[in-house]
């Protein structure tokens, strides 16, 4: 009996050392997935498709390191916690942004724009953000009428001043540090003559100060120097795109009102500059010229880049969605997409396709949705200037008061806005986009291919869109794409 119970207890442990042996070694495989796998990362579908000019074949990562093929190193990277801690601030500064303020923005731009652009065949591009906020500022500094017809204009409803005030704090504050993959920079200053300064009141001041975090600067407005440090300032905050927004100051100019707006971003996903190609474009009179047109070598991994097609006015519109960075900021365009050689005359002008936005008041139902797909995007290169007087467009949407002696009678009895400048750059290639505006407000006192797809062959509408808020950046057509290295 104690022969057959040893018996039992020696199989028992020969059992239990042959499991322990060989279950060691699965235990292990099991509990390290990875182990065998370390060096095979390039097999990985976010290792299949990118398109960057440099050739690497690795990142699909919406996060903007273009040609990044260490994938690890690549979500160790926008996993860090101070990049996710400032992802965080900036995206509740954007939460924080009202539906009103946002709504309030893209109809001013909208607006506006449609009076520049419509009937003009010239490439323009306007900032609804720089514009909005020099507006706001200058909106400080009105009262009773003047105040109310600001309002009524600019879009602000019910809302008054303080909350106003407060919403354009929060989305200056959404700006900053956004995304690591780009650089958004807003930048606010008063200038005003130092003999006048002390006649300006502290509120006035104060708010812009707090709100808008301008800076204060006092100068001597006879000195021609002073032209120089206002031009010089706009250079810094524009990073050189734009070196100058005044030629001189006039006798009765006392204070100037300036934003300016500083964006380059890359796109999550580099155009290919290898498949970069000459190719007709064909311009509002019908006549042809050549254009330099980016495209991807492959389709099939486009992540972020969405492609929608749509109805107006009976014809078909294409457009196109390209993300930058993390995907919280995006370039849209939207062309007529009739076949290369259909007449001139009977095919949707861009002019058309911008009064239909226009009509809408927001972009609503034109915002491109469809899943990633083989269809082509040839977006031409483009590179251009513009500058514009906003002062008789303001006056034709219902701004009267403001350019009358006292406008601006809450900042100052007797002050009033006799000039508004708006200036923008634009540079957009196979890398990303780089794009800046400045507003200066001068106060006085006393092809053959069909759907699906995005060719932009004919005149286009563009947007740079902060995905998170929908506020809008830039907004521009362009009617001739040319572009100087």
């Amino acid at each position: 009996m104690k022969r057959d119970i040893f018996k039992l207890l020696a199989a028992a442990l020969v059992l239990f050392l042959m499991a322990a042996c060989g279950g060691g070694d699965k235990n292990d495989e099991d509990a390290q997935p990875d182990g065998d796998t370390t060096d095979s990362g390039t097999v990985e579908p976010t290792d299949t498709g990118d398109t960057a000019p440099d050739g690497d074949t690795g990142d699909t990562d919406p996060d903007g390191d273009i040609g990044d093929t260490e994938t690890d190193d690549d979500n160790g990277d926008t996993e860090d916690p101070a990049v996710m801690q400032a992802y965080s601030v900036a995206d509740a500064h954007a939460e924080a942004v009202s539906a009103e303020i946002v709504e309030a923005n893209t109809r001013l731009g909208l607006n506006i724009f449609e009076k520049l652009a419509v009937g003009k065949h010239e490439n323009i591009m306007i900032s609804p953000l720089s514009i909005s906020i020099a507006m706001a500022m200058a909106a400080n500094g009105t009262e009773n009428e003047s105040l109310a017809e600001m309002k009524e204009v600019l879009g602000y409803g019910e809302m008054d001043l303080p909350t106003v005030n407060e919403q354009f704090r929060e989305l200056i504050a959404s700006l900053v540090s956004a995304d690591k993959d780009l650089v958004l920079e807003v930048a606010n200053s008063i200038w005003v003559d130092e003999i006048f300064s002390e006649e300006i009141r502290d509120e006035f001041i104060t708010v812009l100060e707090e709100s808008y975090d301008a800076e204060l600067f006092k100068a001597d407005f006879g000195d021609d120097e002073t032209v120089e440090l206002i031009n010089s300032w706009v250079a810094e905050k524009t990073h050189d795109k734009i070196d100058k927004i005044i030629d001189s100051i006039g006798p009765q100019t006392v204070m100037h009102l300036i934003n300016a707006v500083y964006f380059k971003a890359a796109w999550s996903i580099a155009f290919d500059k290898e498949a970069t190609f000459t190719a007709k474009f064909i311009l509002a009179d019908g006549t042809l010229t050549d254009a330099e047109y980016m495209g991807f070598k492959e389709y099939s991994s486009l992540n972020g880049v969405k492609y929608g097609d749509y109805v107006i006015s009976d014809q078909d519109v294409a457009g196109v969605r390209i993300p930058y960075g993390r995907d919280a900021f995006a370039f849209y365009a939207y062309v007529a997409n009739p076949s290369f050689e259909a007449a001139i005359d009977g095919v949707l002008t861009v002019d058309e396709i911008i009064s239909n936005f226009v009509k809408k008041g927001n972009f609503t139902g034109y915002m491109p949705s469809a899943a990633p797909n083989y269809y082509k995007i040839h977006l031409p290169k483009f590179k251009f200037e513009y500058k514009e007087s906003l002062v008789e467009i303001f006056k034709s949407l219902g701004v009267e008061k403001l350019f009358e002696d006292g406008g601006m009678s809450a900042a100052h009895s007797a002050l009033y806005v006799s000039g508004i400048t708006h200036k923008t750059y634009i540079d957009v290639n196979e890398e990303g986009t780089e794009a800046s505006a400045v507003t200066d407000i001068e106060a006085d006192v006393g092809g053959p291919e069909n759907f699906p797809g995005f060719y932009g062959r004919r005149p286009f509408f563009f947007f740079i869109r902060d995905e998170r808020n929908g506020t809008i950046l830039f907004m521009g057509k362009v009617e001739k794409p040319e572009y100087e290295e």
